[in-house]
């Protein structure tokens, strides 16, 4: 398949229709390595119906690539979840932050250029979201080569690496911090369960 075309991507809000087609989506091999979360029906409604809801202040989509489903990206603002602010603090990300968690579903779209295309979409339209915030901030294992490697083709720049302090399974064994501030900054690009993983 060839690499992604830009302007292509689209957010929309997640559904509980939808949740079918994400719990394939947390089944496939490149995704349960970075996301192992249950995901039968019980466990979904009970992970994101209250972001569905509005009662979780955590803000789920669907991507969209050419009007097709193929993934999950999620933003909240980190000072909402005072275990993750603080595990961020503990690494030296002091300042107050947004973050991200993303995945790609369809493996067919692994590696063809759509993860930075999707993140760099998703940032813009969360500095809308949150334009009292400074950065965000995202946390990504070492192993996920490919995740980090998006990131930093969307300007985010590493600022730790080490372990981090969480009861998160998809936190397990070493990490790394990654943060961008808005556009036109110096350094800058164009309890949560935070994962991240990109093709």
């Amino acid at each position: 398949m060839s690499a992604a075309t830009p302007m292509t991507v689209e957010f929309r809000r997640l559904d509980r229709a939808d949740f079918p087609l994400l719990a394939v989506w947390l089944d496939q091999e490149h995704v349960v390595r970075w996301w192992p979360e249950a995901h039968d029906p019980a466990a979904l409604e009970a992970h994101y119906g209250p972001t569905i809801d509005g009662v979780d202040p955590t803000e789920v989509f669907v991507v969209l690539y050419r009007s097709h489903p193929i993934g999950l990206i999620q933003r909240y603002r980190v000072d909402d979840y005072s275990d993750w602010a603080a595990t961020l603090r503990s690494a030296g990300v002091t300042e107050a932050s947004a973050g991200i968690d993303y995945l790609i579903g369809d493996p067919e779209l692994i590696g063809v250029g759509l993860g930075p295309e999707m993140i760099a979409a998703f940032i813009h339209e969360t500095w809308a979201r949150y334009p009292e915030l400074p950065q965000i901030a995202v946390a990504v294992q070492q192993a996920n080569r490919r995740s980090w490697r998006a990131l930093e083709k969307c300007g985010f720049r590493r600022v730790y690496a080490g372990m981090i302090e969480s009861d998160d399974p998809g936190d397990a064994g070493p990490s790394f911090l990654y943060v961008a501030g808005p556009p036109n900054t110096t350094g800058s690009g164009n309890d949560r369960e935070h994962h991240a993983t990109a093709g």
